[in-house]
């Protein structure tokens, strides 16, 4: 990273000192033995290690794999890391909340552990935190294929046919949030939600929230297993989205 680009760092506590929490960073995973510590090392390394007081809670959604094993090891040896098991498998929304949950910190952040984006563009996005209340990731020139990409395209024009919201990649998982922001946003969002983070994006424009969006990198995956695979489960899951949003749609007529 060039001096021009260098992150705003708080300056180091005094020795001894307890810092105060700055920032969450919530990253849900299942099975994802492959990549996993790759991941968590690259995040700690990144931001963690660079922010006192941050934390990384990675939410387990019950892998089978042998990725707990991965991650307790972890968190007992990199401080700032912390292992939150669900107590059953609820899918990638509900690991989301339950990490949201733990958040004491003024700002929260969002990825995935697939290693499809880049740790170093957290930087791009917090040096934003002071104008905006959320600042969403978007990955202009997206690595998945090409049925992944029609979804979030549709998803694009109906979230304008229903909300008169225009957002260009609304269920990027690459957000960085203030936290009492997210906290209200998220009191009206179902917490069987299976797309929360689409319902924040739409949510915290149309509550009149201050809302930036930044270009982020995106790569293909480099390993683990996708949560979704083949048409037929993600046709399944587009109606399911389709659904939930015409759903909360009326039910929050304005």
């Amino acid at each position: 990273m060039s001096e021009r680009d260098s992150p705003d760092i708080p300056a180091k506590e005094p020795a001894g000192a307890v810092p105060e929490p700055v920032l969450t960073i919530v990253m849900p995973a299942y099975n994802e033995k492959d990549i996993i510590e790759a991941t968590v090392r690259e995040w700690h390394a990144e931001v963690i290690a660079k922010l006192p007081g941050s934390r990384l809670i990675v939410i387990d959604d019950c892998s089978t794999d042998g990725t707990t094993e991965v991650l307790r090891l972890l968190a007992q040896t990199l401080p700032g890391v912390d292992l939150l098991r669900q107590g059953m498998n609820g899918g990638h929304g509900k690991a989301l909340l339950a990490g949201f949950q733990q958040a004491r910190s003024p700002f929260v952040f969002q990825t995935d552990s697939d290693r499809q984006h880049c740790a170093p563009d957290f930087w791009r996005l917090w040096e934003m935190r002071g104008q905006f209340d959320f600042v969403f990731g978007m990955r202009t020139q997206r690595k998945d294929g090409p049925f992944r990409r029609l979804v979030s395209a549709l998803m694009r024009t109906l979230n304008w046919l229903l909300w008169q919201v225009w957002i260009v990649d609304a269920n990027c998982p690459f957000k960085l949030m203030r936290t009492k922001a997210l906290t209200t946003v998220l009191r009206q969002i179902p917490k069987d939600c299976f797309i929360p983070m689409v319902m924040v994006s739409i949510l915290a424009r149309r509550r009149g929230f201050r809302v930036a969006e930044v270009s982020v990198r995106h790569f293909p995956r480099r390993g683990g297993t996708a949560s979704l695979k083949g048409m037929r489960r993600w046709t399944q899951a587009a109606w399911k989205c389709a659904g939930q949003l015409m759903r909360m749609r009326f039910a929050q007529r304005e």
